[in-house]
């Protein structure tokens, strides 16, 4: 439990387990001490004092041992951060912390007991020396029986929680973060020279002599070539990143409509358990009418009916519950159901509202497609790449060029003068130069060919970026319309049908109870009410699911 509070974590279902697994260590442990001390009892050793420090000395190793081994091999569970690692960290906390607390125990209070234990026993009848264990017995028992009604299931997400949690843990997100990684790692092969040749050759290429030559040659290109490459590297890492928050941007979207899904399944059963309670009292009060002769006994099937058809309803409602936290689940990617903090629906403020402001649609697409919005900038990169990519392919019709240097030998008499001076040249004289040569290509139809393929992915990516820009300011008209008239909708329920459909409720049961309201009458007030109170839910589910969409397209975080 101080593991625990130590690093902040509940008290879960996963530390339950945890404790279960340290049981059989720190029990083991205490067994195995004691039945040392009644060996060495039963060897002679009668002095209690002597038992319990000669005892103690021996297994101090393999308790110690037992406690460290157990501790490392639950280490790398308590500092895991990876998938599942919410399930991990508490269980390993439990059983570390609990490993040094029960080492303690067992070398420390155990041989007390112990000690305590034996003096009794030399004190009272035999006969009464197992009652300590019969009366601790039930104690035992209880405290085994209450373990899972302590332990709690895994802490409710709000909805923030939930977007960083998958944010870290969704596979999608991490399989970019990734590519990012490798063209970050790509950007360095920009500057490749290529590989230098080293050649050396032996034999009578010169005369019946036989002469060595050594040669080094290496092959270079026009600095803009390579300017255009790492240009191209750059563009392709910054369309990584774009793709990358794109990603992020529509997991959080996901979450956040997922979430916002569970909440109003959440909040409809609410609504429904409520109904459920009228109809059930309902219920009671037409059989008791008709009992007493006051009703017909259609009164009392018709209260069963629809006392059916709302437990009919919440059972729908709690399928559609299940169903939204097993898609938060698997946005997550999470091994258990998503526990939702949130159990009562609330209208979401807009992020992005002040760019609303005084701005058109077309005004405000723009802006999005300059700035924030995650689609328009993966497009506005993918531009940009093809671009790159054009000036990659005329670069490559650039001349290339090779520089070398060579040295030989050239055994035998050689002229050193006009004057027809001759000299002896053995192996060791070296004769050394340089070289140079320039590849050009002579056909440039492949070339060219390569350059207008390049020219029109970039306009098709350009084409597509337009397309976008004609999207993203009808989506805007769309949304913003949907959100006004949402927002009016809200306020006529909160102004007016939701305290409408608490009074309907309240004086249609007075009414029936009193016998002023015919069933008929009450089941159509009942049946209005709820009407209302799930139209207003739906209504702002739609409203959360516009402001989402719109937060989406504004890049609003």
């Amino acid at each position: 439990i101080a593991a625990l509070w130590l690093r902040g974590m509940p008290f879960s279902i996963s530390a339950g387990v945890g404790f279960i697994a340290l049981f059989g260590v720190a029990v083991l442990n205490g067994i195995v001490l004691i039945g040392y001390f009644n060996q060495l009892k039963a060897d002679g050793i009668a002095d209690l004092s002597e038992r319990i420090l000669r005892g103690t000395e021996v297994r101090l190793r393999p308790v110690l041992m037992t406690a460290t081994v157990a501790s490392l091999g639950f280490l790398p569970m308590a500092l895991a951060t990876s998938a599942g690692a919410e399930v991990q960290r508490p269980l390993a906390t439990v059983v570390i912390g609990g490993l040094v607390s029960a080492t303690l125990l067992t070398l420390l209070v155990l041989p007390v007991l112990y000690a305590l234990s034996e003096r009794k026993k030399a004190a009272v009848p035999a006969p009464e020396a197992s009652q300590p264990l019969a009366k601790s017995l039930p104690v035992a028992t209880l405290l085994l029986l209450l373990l899972p009604l302590l332990s709690q299931a895994q802490s409710p997400l709000t909805a923030p929680q939930a977007v960083t949690q998958a944010l870290q843990t969704n596979g999608t997100v991490l399989a970019g973060q990734r590519a990012l990684e490798a063209q970050q790692a790509v950007r360095r092969t920009a500057y490749d020279y290529g590989r230098t040749t080293i050649t050396g050759s032996y034999g009578q290429y010169n005369s019946q002599n036989r002469d060595n030559q050594f040669s080094i040659t290496q092959g270079l290109a026009l600095p803009g070539v390579y300017r255009s490459a790492a240009g191209l590297a750059d563009a392709r890492i910054a369309g990584q990143q774009a793709q990358l928050v794109q990603v992020q941007a529509e997991l959080r979207r996901q979450v956040r409509l997922s979430y916002e899904q569970a909440v109003h399944a959440r909040h409809r059963l609410r609504v429904l358990r409520g109904q459920d309670s009228v109809y059930t009292e309902f219920l009671r009060s037409a059989t008791l009418r008709f009992k007493t002769g006051e009703a017909a006994r259609l009164e009392p099937a018709t209260a069963l009916v629809q006392q059916g058809e709302i437990r009919t309803q919440l059972l729908a409602a709690r399928t559609d519950f299940r169903v939204a936290q097993r898609q938060l689940q698997a946005l997550l990617q999470v091994p258990t159901a998503v526990v939702v903090a949130d159990s009562v629906l609330r209208p979401l403020a807009l992020l992005g509202a002040a760019l609303l402001a005084d701005t058109t649609a077309p005004a405000l697409a723009d802006t999005l497609l300059r700035t924030t919005n995650p689609r328009a900038q993966v497009l506005a990169q993918q531009v940009v790449e093809r671009r790159a990519e054009t000036r990659v392919a005329r670069a490559a019709g650039l001349p290339e060029f090779t520089v070398g240097y060579f040295n030989q030998s050239i055994i035998g008499y050689q002229r050193l003068d006009a004057a027809g001076t001759e000299s002896y040249f053995g192996p060791g004289a070296r004769f050394q130069g340089v070289q140079a040569g320039v590849a050009v290509p002579l056909l440039r139809g492949p070339q060219k060919a390569r350059v207008r393929a390049a020219r029109l992915q970039e306009q098709v990516a350009q084409a597509g970026y337009d397309r976008y820009r004609a999207e993203i300011a009808g989506q805007l008209d769309e949304l913003l319309a949907r959100r006004r008239e949402q927002q009016q909708r809200l306020a006529y329920f909160e102004a007016t049908a939701l305290p409408q459909a608490a009074i309907i409720t309240r004086l249609a049961t007075i009414g029936y109870k009193a016998g002023e309201t015919g069933y008929s009458e009450y089941l159509l007030n009942l049946e209005r009410a709820r009407r209302l109170r799930l139209d207003y839910l739906d209504a702002l589910l739609q409203h959360n699911q516009t402001v989402i969409e719109l937060e989406y397209l504004l890049g609003a975080q």
